[in-house]
């Protein structure tokens, strides 16, 4: 058993002096080439670094030379603007209470969007638009009279800016200043083609035009304040007294708006909203001021924001109108409420009133619609409108809407 011992551990031995001798060798082996080049590993990193250094040195005069009529940037595509259009096309079937029921279908806008930051603070935007005058059967015998002219209807189409203005960012306060949509109410800042309807209230067609309040000047946003739960904005505006409500005008209106912000939860809030505005017709003793107070109430539940979405709106408006001999007061508003049931279908129902300035019999209208969108870039909607004057029979228009949209800018709400 001993010698059986003796034999096991000098044959263990035996390995480890085997194991040494080989790597005694492999570490002769790598030594060899290094004293056979006769140069040190950091000598040949040194002579990589030196030749990058002079490549780079070579190369730096090219890159900082200029051309000397000029800067570069002219040339780069950066600087060009953000451009998006939009198409707006409208069918209609119309029945009106007296005369032939008719069809109808016009290229009712298309809208070309410009938009890019000139400089760090500031950004513009510019929207040129050709227009074509929708047709909805008693619309226009239901705003055109009572003291305050209808605007010029040959039935025929312009090509206008829209609107065109330089905002700044990065100030206390929000200030914008050129041609724009004026900040009263709930959708006057919208566009037409991004509405709820294919067209709007019958009171703000009345007192504010066919497209809203856009006119030309300044406006100044101020800081937002707590007072309470609800989040406080102010905002005032000067513009050139060129709408429908100071019409032949050329002295300058005031705007004043008030808002209040309340977040009920994650998934709703409350907007309410007060507006005065203030100018002169085509005679400066001759005054024009309008009132006007809104509600909005959202529901979208975060998780579940594109498939599901209740909103409920309403604005209601004051409007008087001094024409010399006599004033002329007028009311009106819509309340409006629209459910999204899934990311594609949208259901809505407006209804509208209005006393035009007390001159022409009171209306009322009911227009329910839906949307359908078949992706981000184009949408359908097909809207009907009964509209119904004191002392009348009803008249009737089904609409038939496609809108759609390219650029990096689409369906823009304003």
């Amino acid at each position: 058993a001993q010698e059986t011992r003796a034999d096991s551990l000098e044959a263990r031995v035996g390995r480890l002096e085997a194991l040494v001798d080989s790597l005694i060798t492999e570490l002769r082996r790598a030594e060899r080439p290094v004293e056979e080049a006769g140069a040190e590993p950091e000598d040949e990193l040194a002579a990589l670094r030196a030749a990058a250094a002079a490549a780079a040195r070579e190369a730096l005069p090219a890159a900082d030379a200029a051309p000397a009529e000029g800067s570069r940037t002219r040339d780069l595509t950066v600087l060009n603007p953000e451009i998006s259009v939009t198409g707006d096309v409208v069918g209609g079937l119309l029945a009106p209470q007296a005369g032939e029921n008719r069809t109808s279908a016009i290229p009712r806008e298309f809208e070309f969007s410009f938009q890019a930051a000139l400089d760090p603070y500031t950004r513009t935007k510019i929207f040129v638009s050709h227009e074509q005058e929708l047709e909805i059967a008693g619309l226009e015998d239901a705003i055109g009279g009572g003291g305050v002219e209808g605007e010029p209807d040959e039935g025929g189409s312009t090509v206008e800016i829209e609107e065109g203005y330089a905002y700044w960012v990065g100030l206390p306060v929000g200030l914008k200043v050129g041609k724009f949509r004026q900040e009263i109410g709930l959708y006057n800042r919208w566009h037409t083609h991004a509405l709820r309807e294919v067209e709007r209230p019958l009171a703000t067609i009345a007192f504010l035009g066919d497209d809203g309040l856009i006119q030309t000047g300044a406006s100044v946003t101020l800081p937002s304040f707590q007072i309470g739960p609800a989040t406080q904005t102010v905002t005032l505006e000067a513009t050139r007294a060129d709408n429908r409500l100071f019409e032949g005008g050329t002295d300058f209106s005031y705007l004043g708006r008030f808002q209040s912000f309340f977040d009920l939860s994650g998934s709703t809030y409350l907007q309410l909203g007060l507006n005065g505005l203030y100018g002169t017709n085509d005679d400066r003793d001759l005054n024009a001021n309008l009132i006007a107070v809104d509600v909005a109430f959202r529901w979208a539940p975060p998780s579940r924001a594109l498939y599901r979405e209740l909103t409920l709106k309403g604005e209601w408006y004051w409007a008087d109108r001094d024409v010399g001999a006599e004033d002329f007061s007028g009311k009106g508003g819509y309340a409006q409420a629209s459910f999204r049931w899934s990311r594609r279908w949208i259901t809505g129902l407006r209804a509208d009133y209005l006393d035009n300035f007390g001159a022409d019999p009171t209306a009322f209208q009911i227009v329910p619609s839906i949307s359908w969108w078949q992706t981000e870039w184009l949408r359908l909607r097909l809207q009907y409108n009964y509209l119904k004057r004191a002392g009348l029979g009803p008249d009737h228009t089904l609409l038939f809407q496609t809108v759609w949209a390219i650029g990096p800018h689409r369906h823009e709400t304003y």
